[in-house]
């Protein structure tokens, strides 16, 4: 985004409300303060109480349905994890390659038509969440916000009684759409949070930029102000990575993934030492893990030298016979250290 962008959405998010035009008439839609959202969750949980025991397909049978539709099938929800994870694996290797721009571009490429695969699956599901009671309710809550919020002419332009109404309910829907459409994405947030423009305002005042309570925050802003602490946090890491990575959102996703892999390891190793001081010290430790992302977590405490011997040495024992035992002292990398201690020692 270019600084009138970010200057225009700043502006925007601090007023606290969104103006916007429809057929060349101007409107204003305000922000729903506590009590309206405690009115609208109170009509939400009306409907969930007094419909639970109706036909109604529930949000938590919603899978099951999808599944007797032929719209989904049991290894769909192991697919979704699979492709998360491989759009993780795959920003860590923009950050790994960030001065190869002929890799990044392959990276990236691959990078957005995985994203795309997990957007039309979840697409799927999204689609049908309308016709559970849940979504039934939630369309419900936000119609009655939306009623007491819009305005035109310093007027509202529904009650609740007119959206019920054929002819009131297609405005109601056009006026809607138009509002989605003026949503500010993920990625327009993370320009702003960093931006010169944003960060005068918050470091003259962070504890009360918008000079009211956290709890009257617009949506909007608790956003802006999350990802600006999230940069605040990037910025003061004693390893804070250069500008071409902070500015790059897939990079410094990738960078983020590296630090929380970091944590995760550190952790884990910290737990095995705890459990048995011996271990601390000790050349090799096996643990056993119970499944696939267990295996994946122990397997990421040993270093790529340590991988490489792993891999060395389990590629030695399949070379064997199966009748065959394999003596320690013949495994390819123990050899190494033998001889290597034999050079090493003094001579007589």
């Amino acid at each position: 985004m270019n600084d009138a962008e970010i200057e225009f959405y700043i502006s925007r998010i601090l007023s606290g409300f969104l103006i916007f035009f429809y057929n060349n008439e101007r409107y204003e839609l305000q922000y729903p303060n506590c009590y309206l959202r405690y009115e609208s969750n109170l009509i939400y949980n009306n409907i969930i109480n007094d419909e639970k025991y109706g036909e109604w397909i529930r949000e938590e049978n919603l899978i099951r349905v999808l599944i007797m539709l032929g719209l989904w099938t049991q290894e769909t929800e192991k697919t979704i994890g699979q492709i998360e994870k491989q759009i993780e694996n795959l920003k860590v290797d923009l950050y790994n390659n960030i001065l190869n721009k002929t890799m990044q571009t392959k990276i990236r490429s691959n990078l957005r038509a995985k994203e795309e695969q997990l957007n039309r699956i979840l697409n799927i599901k999204q689609e049908f969440l309308g016709n559970t009671l849940e979504g039934y309710a939630a369309s419900i809550k936000n119609e009655y916000i939306v009623c007491n919020t819009l305005y035109k002419n310093k007027k509202l332009v529904f009650n609740i009684d007119d959206v019920k109404s054929s002819s009131s309910y297609q405005y109601f829907n056009n006026l809607i759409n138009e509002v989605n459409q003026h949503m500010i994405p993920i990625k327009a947030y993370k320009a702003i949070a960093r931006s010169h423009t944003w960060r005068s305002y918050w470091n003259c005042n962070k504890n009360n930029i918008f000079n009211k309570q956290v709890i009257d925050w617009t949506d909007e802003q608790r956003s802006l102000i999350n990802i600006t602490k999230m940069y605040d946090n990037i910025y003061e890491h004693p390893e804070c990575p250069g500008d071409n990575i902070i500015e790059d959102d897939d990079v410094l996703d990738g960078w983020l993934i590296v630090q929380k892999r970091k944590i995760a390891k550190a952790k884990v190793q910290q737990t095995i030492d705890s459990s048995n001081p011996k271990l601390k010290n000790a050349q090799e430790v096996f643990v056993m893990a119970s499944d696939q992302d267990s295996r994946e977590e122990v397997f990421g405490l040993n270093s790529g030298e340590a991988l490489h011997r792993m891999k060395e040495k389990f590629a030695y024992i399949n070379s064997m016979n199966n009748s065959e035992s394999v003596e320690d002292l013949s495994l390819p990398d123990v050899r190494r250290e033998a001889i290597s201690k034999t050079r090493t020692a003094p001579q007589n």
